[in-house]
């Protein structure tokens, strides 16, 4: 597959759980697989390398013989790991780093080709997606870095959101409604989004998932 721009992948692992009684959404089983296994292997087709944004002990996603990168910054949500990641990228020569939330597991195929050529996010029947994105590393990294360095209790809220970013970049949606049937950005916030996850992992497992 030929790219005109080096692609890494970012998985977003560091959130807490709270709505799923905590558990570590990397390791939820979707047809007999954790999570993160499905979202490293459709990035695996379209970037050259990936890391995990996860704290805590890094141990436990040894079996992907990926980085796994803490947070440096607190109280700022995923933007953290989306900073880590922008920084990691950018060391390591990346002009692109796309960003999936673990819990996203059927996220398609060609994610990195229509999103490109980024700043972009996904779209899903009018739903924003703004985690499943597609960054310029260096501009990203920058940009970011100053909305997280400059918070203050007045813009908290703002700075700590995902879209400020990508309004800054000036990001554009993409569609992908017409690609398939069911949203392949569904995650998995509550018990219920399992549920609802497994039985779409069920009727997809004898059509190429």
């Amino acid at each position: 597959m030929q790219h005109k721009h080096k692609v890494a992948g970012l998985v977003l692992a560091g959130g807490q759980g709270t709505r799923m009684h905590h558990a570590d959404k990397a390791f939820i089983n979707i047809g007999n697989r954790p999570c993160i296994d499905w979202v490293i292997t459709r990035l695996m087709e379209e970037c050259t390398d990936i890391a995990i944004s996860a704290n805590g002990d890094a141990s436990r996603f040894k079996a992907w013989n990926f980085p796994v990168i803490a947070d440096t910054v607190q109280g700022v949500g995923p933007l953290a790991g989306l900073l880590r990641g922008l920084e990691w990228a950018e060391a390591k020569g990346f002009d692109l780093l796309v960003s999936v939330p673990v819990d996203t597991p059927f996220i398609p195929v060609n994610l990195v080709s229509k999103l490109q050529p980024g700043a972009s996010y996904a779209t899903y029947n009018g739903q924003n997606h703004p985690l499943v994105a597609l960054w310029p590393v260096t501009p990203a990294r920058a940009l970011l870095a100053a909305q997280l360095g400059n918070i203050t209790d007045q813009n908290r809220k703002q700075s700590t959101r995902v879209c400020t970013l990508a309004d800054a970049l000036g990001a554009d949606a993409v569609d992908f409604s017409t690609l398939s049937s069911n949203d392949p950005f569904l995650n998995i916030n509550t018990p219920q989004d399992l549920i609802t996850v497994n039985t779409y992992w069920s009727r997809n497992k004898n059509n190429g998932e």
